[in-house]
């Protein structure tokens, strides 16, 4: 019973942990209208900054993960909340594009910070419902995701650009929290580090790229989607709130996707997610009114359902480096599939953000035969 609780304490403050961070990784996008109308700046600069903002934490959270598996520095989830908070609000108050881009590129090592220890720590919970275990932890995530475009259209359509400044208080406030767990855990240690297996190589590279692929259209339209309401004669406010329609419907995706998987198997649920998400965002650009909102909810569902199951599933094939397959699945996937907002929007600025966001539909596909290559495991 003692360790239930513990298990259940550990879950719940590192989900609400998750929330707050998320809401500093989806704090781009619903800043990128303001930043658009009121600076002047094209798409591809604004997607730019969502870039370098993934880049960095891409890069470093590997990093970050093997420290987690080596020296087990805990305290690095809690000073990640603190760091994403500081430099999130401090975009509210620059000045000019360079210093907005050296921000963000900050500000992107906060969430590199927070999600390497604390997959670790969901992962090494004693239960035998991963898949359940882990969507209710990212379902944290998509709950930060799903809250940031409203929180951050009401601060700004109330106090402007420097609204933002107010964003460093959760991550200031529950940094704080996550450091007095972590240090209720005992003091970190440093432990051998097992190779790598070859046999392991070829079905984790497959992964990763899937996950790239449903990255790059996830952050795509996590950022143009506001522009592209605001394009059709919604408020910024409206547009935001549309985009909250489809990352709540992320949420339920999750918390089903994941349950689903460790009944019916992790690939099978990846492969349907997937194949049902292209045609439901081509449907959903092609329709107007109730039928596209719902089309929407419907999409975000899917393309949502088979992300923590792709997490569970690289955790069993690296099942001895936990913290470094977290960092890369949730770090340097993420990061690199972000790298492609930069390329939808050169499309969007050559061709129209309505062709560009058509064009992810094929990005989907090539990730859903890509998921045929990957070996069942033992689910």
């Amino acid at each position: 019973m003692k360790q239930q609780l513990s298990d259940r304490s550990v879950l719940a403050t590192y989900t609400a942990g998750h929330i707050v961070d998320d809401i500093y990784m989806n704090a781009l996008p619903p800043f990128l209208p303001v930043l658009i109308a009121g600076s002047g700046l094209s798409y591809a600069s604004a997607g730019l900054l969502v870039t370098f903002f993934t880049l960095t934490s891409s890069v470093s959270q590997p990093f970050l993960g093997y420290a987690i598996d080596r020296y087990r520095a805990r305290w690095v989830a809690a000073l990640g909340l603190i760091w994403a908070g500081i430099f999130v609000g401090c975009m509210g108050m620059a000045k000019s594009y360079g210093m907005l881009l050296t921000l963000a590129t900050l500000a992107g090592l906060g969430p590199a910070m927070f999600h390497p220890h604390a997959l670790a720590a969901i992962a090494g919970l004693s239960t035998g419902a991963k898949g359940r275990v882990m969507s209710v932890f990212i379902i944290g995530g998509n709950i930060g995701f799903a809250i940031s475009p409203v929180l951050i259209g009401a601060l700004t359509s109330s106090l402007g650009q420097g609204g933002m400044f107010y964003m460093a208080i959760p991550g200031i406030v529950m940094g704080s929290l996550v450091w007095k767990l972590s240090s209720g855990q005992g003091t970190g240690s440093i432990r051998e580090m097992h190779p790598f297996r070859l046999s392991d190589i070829r079905p984790a590279v497959i992964l990763i790229m899937v996950a790239v692929l449903r990255s790059w259209v996830y952050f795509s339209v996590l950022s143009y989607l506001p522009s592209y309401f605001v394009q059709a004669g919604n408020s910024v406010l409206r547009s935001n709130s549309l985009l909250s329609v489809m990352l709540l419907a992320g949420v339920a995706g999750q918390f089903i996707g994941g349950t689903l998987s460790d009944r019916f198997g992790r690939k099978q649920v990846t492969l349907a997610s997937l194949l049902l998400a292209a045609p439901l965002l081509y449907f959903f650009l092609h329709t107007t009114g109730p039928a596209a909102l719902t089309l929407l909810f419907c999409f975000g569902f899917s393309v949502m359902a088979s992300f923590s199951v792709t997490m569970v599933m690289m955790h069993e094939i690296m099942h001895r480096h936990i913290g470094i397959a977290s960092g890369i699945m949730i770090g340097f996937a993420l990061g690199i599939g972000g790298m492609g907002v930069m390329l939808t929007g050169l499309m969007a600025d050559s061709y129209g953000l309505f062709a560009a966001l058509n064009a992810l539909v094929i990005v989907l596909v090539i990730a859903a035969v890509m998921t045929k290559f990957v070996p069942a495991g033992n689910k």
